[in-house]
Order: structure tokens, then sequence, then C-alpha cells
């Protein structure tokens, strides 16, 4: 019984020692965060706040005002609307075992229709976030499209059908 019970405090022991020897940074939830508030922002046309979030490179460089005002007139004209938002666990590279990279991806799915997509539509996306001085911001977002990008990013998930889209037997 103590063989027992000495195997199982070294194996609690074990695990505990390999929970602390991940990097602080792969649990870190800025990347995340910085996407949840960004989409949540932007559903809530809250622009202004938005802009918080991202690169200059997502903004073109323009100023909080001009990139706001843009952002407003083309969901306003295209009438988009953000419905549900499925941000995911960010994937954080290591650049040494114990060293992350300054950047991770963060997948999301987007539900978001338009006046060209009344019927709304599930965008499978992965933002790319960076770290610079000590804050996270998103510096590209890229749609995916075609099954095997998708399930890269999205092992599991089905491609949902719309009307007149499904392939017919």
């Amino acid at each position: 019984m103590k063989i027992l019970s000495l195997l199982v405090m070294l194996g609690f022991a074990q695990s505990v020692l390999a929970a602390d020897a991940v990097p602080v940074c792969m649990k870190d939830s800025g990347p995340k965060a910085a996407v949840t508030g960004y989409l949540t922002a932007m559903k809530e046309n809250r622009f202004e706040q938005a802009y918080n979030f991202v690169t200059a490179t997502m903004t073109d460089g323009a100023s909080v005002k001009e990139w706001a005002g843009l952002q407003r007139k083309m969901f306003e004209l295209g009438g988009v609307t953000i419905g549900e938002i499925d941000v995911r666990e960010a994937v954080v590279d290591l650049v040494k075992p114990d060293t992350c990279a300054p950047s991770a991806k963060v997948p999301n799915v987007l539900h978001a229709g338009d006046v060209m997509n009344n019927q709304g539509s599930a965008e499978f996306e992965v933002y790319t976030v960076l770290l610079a001085k000590g804050k996270w911001q998103i510096d590209s977002q890229e749609t995916l499209v075609g099954n095997d990008a998708i399930q890269h990013w999205f092992p599991g998930e089905k491609i949902p059908d719309y009307k007149g889209t499904a392939d017919k037997p």
C-alpha cells in the first residue's frame, strides 16, 4: 500500500512540475481577449473602441476618426450585422523551449450577414495577433475557404449548407 501511495504522489508531483514547465505566455489570455474585444466592439458599432485592438496594418495607417468613419459607413451601406462570435483558444508558437513568440493565431467562427447575404453565414476566420509594447493587437485576418483549411483550424466542424448551395443527390 505504501508503494501505491508513493507512486500516486510521484505521479501528482510530475503533473504539477509539467504544468509549471509550460511557459506563462502559453497561458496568456491576451491574444484571445484582443480578438474578442475587437469583434464585440465591431458588433456593437463601437468602431472607435475597435480601433484600439488593431495595428496600423489593419487600419492602413488611418487615424481613429478616419478608420471608424469608414467602418461605420461600410456597415450602414452594406447592412452588415454581426451575430454570434465564437473565439477559440490562441495558438502561440515557441521560439525557444521556454520562450513564446510575440505573435499568436486566434481562430473564430463569425456569424454575420449583409445586404448581399441576408441568410447570414458562418465565416471561419483566423486572426494574427501581435504583442508590441505589452499590448496584443490584431495585425491581420484571414477568412478560410475550403474544407482542408477549415478542418486544420476547426477539426470536426461542419460547413453549414445554405439555401440552394447544398449538393443534391
